[in-house]
């Protein structure tokens, strides 16, 4: 066999098998140089693998009344809520883990407010203060509960979760 000149040229002494094969590597070759470089993917770690069970869209009603509450948690730490004709928007910073008693901080900041009462009939203003709250899932976590303290003793709910 001849030796190669350049490595521009084919060899064409080669068993008729081996040129399909030497077109393929050569057509993938072309196409990785014409392809777009990928872009960087988001970095995952195994807090971001699994969705914290508040990421979702949650609904209750209040007792007595036809009036009903929707809180949307985003998982960039964003909040949407509707509840009567008030409608908020706002930040929330709430653990990856619960407290031994199941109780997960919940910490809220309303950021945006149309203006209007809630079902309570309350008025959130835009940067009113943070507000704590401690929240309760429930084994299927398909619904939560939502205290003033970390106890039983002064809840409201189940939210359910909106699917």
């Amino acid at each position: 066999m001849k030796p190669l000149q350049s490595h521009r040229h084919f060899r064409i002494d080669h068993p008729p098998l081996r040129m399909p094969a030497c077109l393929l590597v050569a057509a993938l070759l072309c196409g990785a140089a014409t392809a777009q470089p990928a872009k960087p993917a988001a970095p995952k770690s195994p807090a971001t693998a699994t969705p914290h069970p508040l990421i979702g869209t949650w609904s209750w009603t209040l007792p007595g009344k036809q009036c009903s509450e929707t809180w949307r948690y985003r998982a960039d730490g964003r909040r949407l809520g509707t509840s009567g004709e008030e409608v908020t928007q706002g930040d929330y910073q709430v653990p990856a883990q619960p407290t031994s008693a199941g109780f997960y901080a919940l910490t809220e900041t309303v950021t945006n407010s149309n203006g209007k009462r809630d079902c309570s009939g309350d008025l959130h203003a835009d940067g009113d203060e943070s507000v704590l709250r401690f929240i309760q899932f429930s084994p299927k976590r398909d619904q939560f509960i939502v205290c003033k303290t970390a106890s039983l003793e002064a809840c409201f709910g189940p939210l359910k979760r909106v699917e």
